[in-house]
């Protein structure tokens, strides 16, 4: 993990390839936690159909200074951003137990 200032001159936590290779079984797993939320709360399909909804974090690139956000954990199974919002805590939750600093991202309107 590399320390980067972020656009208002706040210091982040960036992760680096590396991070998120040795990460992959967490992010793997808050995947399906997400997923399991998703039918425990019956499967449904409501709100804006939006593309690239995901759990994102901090990440820099090999050689890279300035940061990106990097989707690591990608909502393939539910069109509707609301669903995909109400379903997402137990994953972020996880990923922070975890030690893994993330956050949600609602994608775009499709």
């Amino acid at each position: 993990m590399k320390q980067v200032a972020s656009y208002d001159g706040q210091m982040v936590n960036a992760y680096q390839p590396v991070d998120l290779v040795a990460a992959s079984p967490v992010l793997a797993a808050a995947q399906q936690i997400w997923y399991d939320e998703w039918v425990a709360q019956g499967s449904q399909d409501i709100g804006s159909c939006c593309g690239g909804k995901a759990i994102r974090v901090y990440f820099v690139g090999k050689g890279c200074r300035k940061y990106e956000m990097q989707s690591v954990v990608k909502c393939s199974w539910v069109q509707g951003n609301i669903s995909a919002s109400r379903s997402v805590q137990p994953a972020l939750d996880y990923l922070a137990a975890n030690g893994i600093e993330a956050e949600y991202y609602d994608g775009w309107m499709d």
